[in-house]
């Protein structure tokens, strides 16, 4: 990674100019991740982007989390729908310079959000079935793709002490610090700015963890331990996709 990529990085922490679409808070979240050979994904990655690395490598990441607080901007909550469980399997790329996420699929717990986000926001999010709980500090994960019983993810973990704001220049910083994604439909580039804080990253512990995630999007499942970080709580705003190029 080099310098410039990193300031291309912390630039993109400011607000986005105009409203957001979409407000949401993201809590209990386990970053996992793994080094993967460029070459690995490149051909699941459409032309258009550029695939991110750190030290020559590239990086699939597992997510788990619970999304609460779910309302569109200038509307009320819509009673049933502000909450679900969701897990996402993602990489990191740019497009000219911009840095931002590459989604290979994303599972949520209701369906409604899930069918809605597919049509505004392009992404390939599916039905699942998941339990995620906490007691005594240890947190459950435990989800079956509906369309696809094979398909599953299972983890348990335990949060630990807190850690230091990442330098910029480190991989912690280039892993979560993403503050839009891309999506990719007849060969014209979207991308989707998204707000928060910056992360308040703590120690993570895993204790278990197997997954088939990786998979259905054409990627050997990963092997080895992951790289853990957890945080409590992030709010978020959302804007809509714009059109780039």
């Amino acid at each position: 990674m080099s310098a410039t990529a990193a300031l291309d990085r912390l630039a993109m922490r400011a607000r986005p100019e105009g409203t957001p679409v979409m407000h949401q808070n993201w809590e209990n979240l386990l970053f996992l991740h793994w080094p993967v050979e460029p070459d690995a994904i490149r051909a699941l990655i459409p032309s258009e982007l550029e695939i991110d690395t750190f030290d020559n490598k590239a990086w699939l990441g597992i997510t788990p989390f619970a999304l609460t607080g779910l309302r569109v901007t200038a509307l009320p909550p819509i009673p049933g729908l502000t909450s679900f469980d969701e897990l996402n399997v993602r990489t990191y790329v740019h497009y000219h310079g911009i840095p931002g996420i590459w989604f290979f699929s994303l599972d949520a717990s209701k369906v409604i959000p899930a069918v809605a986000a597919r049509l505004f926001f392009m992404l390939p999010y599916f039905k699942a079935h998941i339990e995620f709980s906490q007691t005594a500090g240890q947190f459950s994960f435990d989800l079956k793709r509906t369309a696809a019983s094979n398909t599953h993810f299972r983890a348990s973990w335990r949060a630990g002490i807190r850690l230091r704001d990442p330098d910029v220049e480190s991989l912690a910083f280039f892993l979560v610090e993403r503050y839009c994604y891309f999506a990719v439909q007849d060969s014209k580039v979207y991308m989707t700015r998204i707000y928060h804080h910056p992360w308040i990253l703590d120690e993570a512990t895993v204790d278990s963890c197997d997954s088939t995630m990786a998979a259905p999007a054409g990627i050997a499942e990963p092997i080895g331990t992951p790289l853990p970080y957890f945080s409590r709580m992030q709010s978020v705003e959302i804007w809509p996709p714009i059109p780039l190029g």
